[in-house]
């Protein structure tokens, strides 16, 4: 390929596994996994153009039935075919309403889908249909959401078929009758190719200057500017950070930032996303000290809370958190904090000052004892007990406890 885009599929999805017709690239999902009796879903169809030409896409879906004789639909759209249009290389989403007819059954069905795509002209190819990427961490096992499968690459392979089986599962009734659902079908567009050159302008110049930006990104200068950005930001977020949650905040980002600085394989799903922002609203990037916290904050901390997860794993040997939580989690306080919403403060302590405690002596900082800096987060956590007397928190309380009790005191 004289040209490759990024995969964006895996941006949304864990996606190791997909399917590949003509040229486009397809991953279906049902969400909710289950319909009640009497409810609606949605059938979600990621399209990834694996082409440098635009392409047509039919979809006749294929409904389940009752059983294979004589049987009626379980599940009905309101739309068939269905159609899309994708220009070069683009990634959209097409979200097609469901809902149980009613005859239906509860049982394990499937929905199969007769794909048929046809390329406006000889086109060629600018995506892989398989690749290993070069994303691997011990510490983060999800990348959906972060930035990361677009630049530096996960592994995944597409099977050719035109022929796809999309599981779902009737199970239960609905509590009340549902309003009849807008059975239209929907497009929404994921990328395009405007994207894909402003993030080769992020790479030229941080490739050009990546000795000059890793020389200047050193932990003391990272933790002064980051420690200063959290200070902010979390105080406009409604959390006013005491002194030993200030100094751990400052630690588990410039842990983090460090982290992908000192792979070479992830230093690029650090400082891209970050680059494209500075470069989208033409904000300056001769320094980095100054663009990484003012730019990017919102990158880094997404970032942490996702290693956060995973340092508390490490610590306890254990997670009690599901994959749903744990995104549910990096979204909110990522988000919350970057647009200066109220956030709930336990979202400070999960993960981040936790996975802050285990990581205390490797961030430390000139003439810093770290031992009174540790007891200095004991005492912030110790006055935020009402936060921790909620029995929903209990746990969590348990938890911080454990490990900053398992820190080395020397």
């Amino acid at each position: 390929m004289a040209v490759e885009y990024p995969d964006i599929i895996s941006e949304y999805v864990v996606a190791t596994e997909r399917y590949e017709s003509d040229g486009v690239q397809i991953f279906p999902y049902v969400e909710p996994t289950e319909i009640p009796i009497g409810g609606s879903a949605t059938l979600a169809l990621l399209l990834q153009s694996s082409v440098d030409v635009p392409v047509d896409i039919a979809i006749e879906a294929e409904m389940p039935q009752t059983s294979r004789f004589r049987g009626v639909p379980v599940l009905e759209i309101g739309q068939a075919p269905l159609r899309a249009k994708l220009a070069p290389a683009q990634v959209g989403m097409l979200f097609v309403p469901l809902k149980t007819t009613a005859q239906a059954k509860q049982g394990q069905y499937e929905i199969v889908l007769n794909v048929a795509a046809k390329a406006q002209g000889q086109g060629s190819r600018v995506r892989p249909q398989s690749s290993q990427g070069r994303f691997r961490s011990p510490l983060i096992d999800d990348v959906v959401g972060l930035d990361l499968a677009r630049v530096v690459g996960v592994r995944f392979a597409a099977k050719t078929t035109r022929k796809i089986g999309v599981p779902v599962l009737v199970r239960g009734e609905a509590e009340a009758p549902a309003e009849a659902p807008d059975l239209s079908t929907r497009f929404e567009s994921l990328w395009g190719m405007e994207s894909a050159k402003v993030q080769g302008e992020a790479l030229r110049e941080i490739g050009d200057r990546r000795a000059i930006i890793a020389d200047q990104l050193q932990t003391e200068p990272l933790f002064v500017g980051l420690f200063a950005e959290a200070q902010r930001r979390f105080a406009e977020a409604g959390v006013p950070l005491r002194v030993g949650e200030a100094i751990a905040l400052g630690k588990i980002l410039t842990y983090t930032t460090r982290y992908f600085l000192a792979n070479s394989d992830l230093q690029d799903g650090l400082l891209v996303p970050i680059w494209e922002l500075a470069l989208q609203y033409e904000l300056p990037t001769g320094d980095p000290l100054w663009v990484l916290p003012n730019v990017g904050f919102r990158h880094v901390l997404r970032l942490s809370v996702a290693l956060s997860f995973g340092l508390v794993k490490q610590a306890l040997g254990r997670l009690p958190w599901s994959l749903e939580e744990r995104r549910g989690v990096i979204s909110l306080v990522a988000d919350t904090v970057d647009a200066a919403q109220p956030l709930p403060v336990e979202f400070l302590y999960i993960p981040l000052l936790m996975a802050a405690a285990t990581i205390n002596r490797q961030i430390a900082l000139e003439n810093e004892d770290v031992v009174h800096s540790l007891k200095l987060l004991k005492k912030a956590k110790a006055a935020r007990a009402d936060v921790f007397a909620d029995p929903d928190l209990a746990e969590a309380g348990q938890m911080f406890d454990q490990i900053v009790k398992a820190v080395p005191a020397i």
